[in-house]
């Protein structure tokens, strides 16, 4: 594992990324196909044969196919909301980030439909509304038995604090936020899970706001190759507004919060988390959490 220096000194170049990011288009912004891929099957010219087959007496071993992989069963304490609508995939929680209660500001239901447009204006129980619902990006749907290597969650920033208005309270200047709020749980249907924050950054969504390549951070869904994951987590960490000893490689799965932000017109405030592996125990990244002092910025939040 790279050591906690290293990191700090690969953080201190990244900005050397930038001209490289501009030469090198690699990746989900360039080789991440945003239309679903054509799965029709290929016709070929039929065989035919003009020889005799030979015949032999040794015996054939016939190939066994294995079983297909079966969908666990969802978890009970979520039937109810699957009842109440069937687009209902998941739950998303951050326990850091609290009303004067103590309840979580963030501790919603997640859907998934057909597309991105859908729960904009509509609440859980499909009725008009201009708060929206926490859905998932449409493009690569969650079951039992996949999902996208980086899930993209899109929540609107209302002004009443719900939804995801508070992701923006990780844009503050020093870093109580992210040391008391780096834990991210998002459970499916089927699995309960826990999430480490390794990135939250300002982005642009027009060519205009920034000199160096807009980073469509929402097309990033599935690393194809190395070279894709690399992509990614390069223009993550270019534009982080913390530098934390909280590592990632190629084959992880993550985790990207996206909503409406208001330091400069047609933005997004985003946060992206590293599922917790298996044996981890995220608790030792605890207070870790640094300012990073040379994170890219769009032109005008500088």
């Amino acid at each position: 594992m790279e050591s906690f220096g290293n990191k700090l000194l690969r953080r201190a170049t990244l900005l050397a990324i930038a001209g490289s990011i501009a030469i090198n288009m690699a990746g989900c912004g360039k080789q991440v196909d945003d239309v679903p891929e054509n799965t029709e099957p290929v016709q070929t010219a039929p065989h035919v044969q003009t020889l005799a087959p030979e015949t032999t007496t040794e015996a054939t071993t016939a190939v066994t196919e294995p079983p297909p992989p079966v969908e666990p069963d969802p978890l009970e304490k979520y039937a109810e909301y699957y009842e109440q609508n069937s687009d209902f995939i998941g739950w998303i929680r951050i326990d850091g980030i609290t009303h004067s209660n103590g309840d979580p500001w963030i501790d919603y239901p997640v859907v998934q439909t057909t597309d991105n447009d859908y729960y904009l204006d509509k609440n859980f129980e499909k009725k008009k509304s201009a708060k929206g619902t926490i859905y998932a990006d449409y493009k690569v749907p969650i079951t039992g038995l996949s999902m996208a290597d980086n899930v993209t969650l899109y929540g609107h920033s209302n002004k009443d604090g719900s939804f995801f208005r508070h992701l923006l309270d990780y844009q503050t200047s020093d870093t109580s936020t992210v040391n008391d709020a780096y834990i991210i749980n998002f459970d499916t249907r089927w699995e309960e899970a826990q999430y480490v924050i390794v990135s939250c950054f300002l982005v642009g969504i027009r060519e205009d706001q920034d000199d160096i390549p807009l980073f469509e951070y929402f097309k990033c869904r599935n690393f194809k190759t190395e070279e894709d994951y690399n992509y990614f987590y390069d223009n993550i960490m270019l534009r982080n507004y913390y530098i934390s000893p909280v590592e990632c490689r190629y084959g992880d799965q993550f985790l990207t919060l996206s909503t409406c932000a208001y330091t400069i017109s047609d933005s997004r405030f985003v946060v992206v988390a590293r599922k917790v592996r298996e044996g981890e125990d995220p608790s030792v990244y605890a207070g870790q959490y640094e300012r990073n002092r040379e994170k890219h910025m769009p032109l005008r939040a500088r």
